[in-house]
């Protein structure tokens, strides 16, 4: 073996020359390999960032956030209780809507939508102003939302949701304004006539017929759902629907109507800031987040050990009880 500018140079028995690895030169210092980081990114800005954002995601820092919104929990739990206690007003519907927040956020979260439906059914028979309940429903959906997208983030592919974001955001204020200003009964109860009807027939059909899409087709879907989600509070509906007729498998369904969703719930808030200022008061409404978190860990939970096919039933069942919601809260 010779050794020729850094290399090993040998034959082999076959007489052929071969040529390994990079030896380091008698006299100069061995050269370290690359880290994974530093191969990715080139630059040391970049492997900051690569290394923020492990810090971020990791374990440690998951824990960490854990224990801060379970303490959180049990401070607003202990302010409703003394509540209770003192007989304030409002002080039993104040742990009821808590508890509905956590039980909706638990259930929806099985399949990553629903929720607004759910809670909005039992926050009807709270007698909670429409309003009120669209902007609570909205305040702690954005927070469930927040939570999934952080957890399926490397799922996402946002480029091929700009169609159906763009096209949800101008139909919102649409449903905002019926919100505030028109009697939406007879919209409400055809939305969910067509979601039971629409959810007890995945149920029972025995094919599965896939739907090719293309971009005019998201958009549509999405300003359907934006329109349902001003009004409503319950942008997935139709989004979801969307999404299943594709044929994909669990964790792409939710990679698509989970963050528009997010999207949509944000801009919905945004707009009942906007067209009903006097009746908004996001502040009080914080309150309830904490106990839709911590159903929304739990339903996250469920769905990771859940099967495609036990994801689609699950995905049939949330739309028929959304629209079982939605005709319970105008009937």
């Amino acid at each position: 073996m010779e050794i020729y500018r850094g290399y090993a140079v040998m034959l082999n028995p076959r007489r052929e020359v071969v040529v390994s690895q990079a030896l380091p030169v008698r006299g100069e210092p061995a050269k370290r390999p690359p880290s994974p980081v530093a191969k990715r990114s080139g630059h040391p800005l970049s492997a900051m960032v690569h290394a923020s954002i492990r810090w971020l995601t990791g374990p440690a820092l998951g824990r960490a956030a854990l224990v801060a919104l379970a303490v959180w929990a049990v401070v607003e739990s202990s302010r409703l209780v003394d509540a209770m206690i003192q007989d304030h007003d409002g002080a039993w519907v104040g742990i009821a809507t808590a508890a509905v927040m956590l039980l909706a956020a638990l259930v929806s979260s099985i399949a990553g939508f629903a929720f607004s439906a759910l809670a909005g059914s039992a926050l009807a028979y709270l007698r909670m102003e429409p309003v009120h309940a669209v902007q609570a429903m909205v305040l702690c959906s954005i927070a469930i939302q927040l939570y999934a997208v952080v957890k399926i983030r490397e799922s996402i592919r946002w480029r091929s949701l700009w169609p159906m974001l763009i096209a949800g955001a101008v139909t919102i204020p649409l449903g905002v304004w019926m919100l505030v200003h028109v009697d939406a009964t007879v919209y409400a109860v055809g939305l969910g006539a067509f979601l039971t009807c629409y959810g007890c027939y995945v149920l029972m059909r025995r094919e599965i017929r896939v739907v090719r899409g293309n971009a005019w087709r998201d958009a549509v879907a999405g300003a359907l759902g934006g329109f349902a989600g001003g009004l409503a509070g319950f942008p997935g509906s139709f989004v979801t629907i969307w999404c299943s007729m594709r044929g994909w498998d669990k964790l792409r369904q939710r990679a698509v109507y989970q963050p528009y969703i997010l999207v949509m719930q944000i801009v919905t808030i945004v707009c009942l800031r906007w067209g009903a200022p006097v009746h908004v008061d996001v502040a009080g409404d914080l309150t309830l987040v904490p106990f839709a978190l911590l159903g929304a860990i739990g339903g996250l939970a469920v769905f990771q050990r859940m099967t495609n096919k036990q994801f689609q039933v699950a995905v049939s069942l949330l739309l028929a009880v959304s629209g079982v919601g939605l005709l319970v809260r105008v009937l």
